[in-house]
């Protein structure tokens, strides 16, 4: 069954106003888009103008560096980019595509989702409908395999891609993963009552697949990192700032306004210039309305996560969407779209906004990051003779009222780039 057959028959449930969308645009805009939207306006909108700098020199940096990340990042696109370019065309109804949207920034650089499914959901403030339309709308991407939980899953995406959902290659994932990777072809032959031949070459039909559809893409390290906030303690006191806007400042015409004026008598010269003056005040203040939410969501950041900026080897707290939403009194989408894609600068370092927020992983109020942390310092100070095994880490998180499911353990491991004690261990 197709997935975008099934998404694109919903019914449309949310009509956003023009302005409206003009403005939740400009809010999800990274550095880089902005300029581009920014740009876009210029040419199209006569009664558009970029406001005088106050000096020419000023101005000259200003351009040079438009012109050199421009061309920088013009050679190359993203993953995120070519999947956002595929959603935005793709047909989708309004509220679907915007929560795909939001859901894009939570793929890694392989194109799997670097979060359980779970908390990507609650993060975003979606119901269970609408987050699983917009993953399927992501997975019925290009190119195929994006969108999954971990490597498993996108090989069974790409498999049902390619119609063999009902392959030997499609059951040796579902139901024998684990033997598959490990090449226990013998154990998979005697309990499908197979050759053990014929169960290789089912396998090597999986290693013929991409196990990381996010390959060939432009990292996105390589883009030019722009802070949108700067953090400043002074005297025990957090300073939270925006970081200067280099792109270009808007204006009204003045000339434009004038022609108006003189065509008051005839119709359609001042209704094409009122449209143009109107379009114009929408992106002025969608821009202003841009740099005071991005402001107020930081600030509220920052004062949850007030002691990492103190002492940055202090693990994150346990923060999620919804409280920062419940502080500053906006939607929880609003803010999914004011930390996507903007950077925060301290004394540490450069951080994505997002990374800010992490989810509790047990009733004892431990943040996903502080378990990590946990896990990172049990298996460094552990023996290289005697690894730890994942049962082994349980045992010791439960010790500190850390209580974690082995699986989940598991997960947090391999997101840290640690192999399994099985291949840490040395003799």
């Amino acid at each position: 069954m197709s997935t975008t057959g099934m998404i694109q028959g919903m019914k449309q449930s949310m009509v956003a106003t023009p302005a409206m969308q003009l403005s939740m645009r400009v809010l999800q805009a990274n550095d880089t888009e902005l300029q581009e939207l920014i740009s876009e306006a210029l040419a199209a909108n006569p009664a558009l103008e970029e406001a005088q700098p106050q000096t020419e020199t000023a101005e000259a940096p200003n351009e040079e560096y438009r012109r050199f990340a421009m061309e920088s990042l013009s050679a190359a696109q993203t993953l995120g980019e070519y999947l956002e370019e595929q959603i935005r065309h793709s047909g989708l109804p309004a509220k679907t595509a915007e929560a795909a949207l939001n859901l894009i920034p939570w793929l890694n650089e392989h194109g799997f989702f670097a979060e359980p499914l779970a908390t990507v959901q609650q993060e975003c403030g979606l119901n269970d409908k609408v987050f699983q339309q917009a993953r399927l709308a992501i997975c019925d991407c290009e190119p195929a395999g994006v969108g999954a939980q971990d490597l498993r899953e996108s090989l069974i995406l790409q498999l049902h891609r390619n119609g063999e959902d009902k392959g030997l290659s499609m059951l040796l994932l579902r139901d024998y993963w684990e033997d598959t990777v490990r090449h226990r072809y013998d154990k998979i032959a005697k309990a499908l009552n197979i050759d053990e031949k014929t169960a290789e070459l089912a396998a090597r039909r999986l290693s013929r697949l991409n196990p990381d559809p996010g390959s060939g893409f432009a990292p996105t390290e390589l883009n030019i990192i722009t802070p949108d906030i700067l953090v400043e303690a002074d005297n025990g006191e957090l300073k939270v700032s925006l970081a200067r806007d280099k792109s270009p400042r808007l204006a009204l015409s003045a000339e434009y306004r004038d022609m108006m004026a003189q065509h008051a008598d005839k119709p359609e010269v001042r209704q094409f210039l009122s449209r143009c003056f109107r379009e114009g005040r929408e992106l002025i203040r969608a821009l202003q309305d841009r740099n005071t939410t991005i402001l107020t969501v930081a600030t509220a950041i920052v004062q949850k996560q007030r002691p990492f900026f103190f002492h940055p080897q202090t693990a994150l707290a346990p923060l999620k969407m919804e409280e920062i939403a419940q502080i500053t009194g906006l939607h929880v989408s609003t803010i999914s779209r004011a930390v996507r894609g903007k950077y925060l600068k301290c004394s540490y370092g450069v951080f994505e906004l997002r990374s800010f927020f992490s989810t509790a992983v047990s009733t004892d109020d431990v943040s996903a990051d502080a378990a990590k942390h946990k896990i990172r310092e049990f298996i460094a100070a552990e023996d290289p003779s005697h690894p730890l095994s994942d049962a082994k880490l349980e045992a010791l998180l439960q010790a500190q009222n850390i209580h974690l499911a082995r699986r989940t353990i598991a997960k947090y491991r391999e997101q840290l780039k640690i192999l399994p004690a099985s291949m840490r261990k040395r003799r």
